[in-house]
């Protein structure tokens, strides 16, 4: 509940993001930071919340940021200008880091490796409703009651998750009364930043974000605002893609346990390179279409079931670190490089697809070079052992 109503305040507001271009007479790069720079904002302050969590428990601090994502999602809403709503966007991005740092953590404190993969294949189907359903219901509802309204339903979302994270999540770690200490808490960053092979994993695991983050920045004005898709319309092409997504982490979950999870991540990574390749050829032939350009976008999601179900438990399996810390530097990592992906479409914007092609290919190939490394790693461990 805590992820849907963090990931909706992406998703739900994207169909409008074209319109407030003119609405606040601003530019469509300024108005794509009020995106870029929650992500952001996500991404940092998970390395605050992750020591949190270990000092205070999951619990605690999952209600706190949920209850201050609700109140900037209504302070939104009342926004008068794009650069309060880019500042209260900001503060929100602050407040709902802290269930996308404890998601993985709690997941990690509760499972086995199997059983872990299993939970965050069916954590994926769950979430990934969402990307599905919110841009449908948030072009209508722009279109029937204007963007603010939105917001208001961001906000009913997240006190919908505060009540079930006070009603029924239990505390899964033992609070360590020393996980707060900053010389503790540097250390363990940095032998985190230092392990290889968690690094590795945690940047493959962002560079899938970053191409969602990417086609998610770019694709309200491609669809909307060049091929005039309307915008009540614009989520129902988004179906497409999330439906693979969700076909894929049912079929993750069903086949974890008889296939060997290095052949699974290998097979999604094939996959995604496939899709996204495919995305670039569109955009830089004739052959770009709406529909054509969802259907490659569909190929990625498809191949990043896998790698979202194993790759950030590879990371967290690799260190002795606090479960909370190396969630944070995990989770960082993640969305800092869908941050900086959303940010370099909004840097470099020119009015055509082409900053989407350049910055998922890009991505794309740190990809191939993180796993080329943590192959390398592990080939070296089988022949040490």
């Amino acid at each position: 509940m805590a992820s849907t109503a963090a990931m909706m305040s992406t998703h739900l507001y994207t169909p409008s993001m074209p319109h407030l271009v003119e609405y606040f007479h601003t530019t469509p790069a300024v108005v794509k930071l009020s995106l870029s720079l929650n992500a952001l904002a996500f991404a940092f302050l998970q390395l605050i919340y992750g020591p949190l969590s270990d000092r205070f428990g999951r619990r605690p601090v999952m209600l706190g940021g949920m209850a201050g994502f609700v109140i900037f999602s209504l302070s939104c809403a009342f926004a008068q200008s794009i650069h309060e709503l880019i500042a209260v966007r900001i503060l929100q991005g602050v407040s709902a880091a802290a269930e996308a740092v404890l998601v993985y953590a709690i997941i990690h404190d509760l499972f086995d490796e199997t059983d872990r993969v299993r939970a965050l294949a069916i954590y994926g189907m769950v979430i990934a409703l969402t990307p599905a359903v919110a841009p449908i219901i948030g072009g209508y509802v722009h279109v029937w009651l204007g963007w603010r309204a939105n917001f208001v339903m961001i906000a009913v979302s997240g006190m919908l998750a505060v009540a079930f994270i006070w009603r029924l999540l239990p505390e899964s770690a033992v609070p360590d009364k020393h996980g707060m200490q900053a010389a503790k808490i540097l250390m363990e960053y940095g032998r985190l930043i230092a392990n290889r092979s968690f690094m590795n994993y945690a940047i493959m695991t962002g560079c899938g974000s970053g191409i969602i983050m990417a086609f998610v920045t770019a694709g309200p004005f491609i669809l909307i605002s060049y091929f005039r898709v309307a915008t009540e319309h614009y989520g129902l092409y988004l179906i497409i893609p999330v439906m693979a997504f969700i076909a894929a982490n049912v079929v993750t979950q069903h086949i974890a346990a008889r296939l060997n999870i290095e052949t699974l991540l290998r097979l999604g990574l094939v996959i995604v390179a496939v899709g996204t390749v495919g995305i670039a050829g569109l955009i830089f032939s004739s052959l770009l279409g709406p529909l054509s350009l969802v259907l490659a976008f569909s190929v990625t999601t498809f191949g990043l079931g896998p790698v979202f179900a194993i790759a950030p438990m590879r990371a967290l399996d690799t260190t002795d670190s606090p479960t909370g810390v190396a969630s944070a530097i995990l989770n960082t990592v993640t969305m800092l490089m869908g941050g900086l992906a959303s940010v370099s479409l909004s840097v470099f914007h020119d009015g055509t697809s082409r900053p989407l092609a350049l910055t998922a290919l890009g991505l794309l190939c740190i990809t191939g070079v993180s796993y080329w490394l943590s192959s390398l790693r592990t080939d070296s461990a089988m022949e040490r052992t």
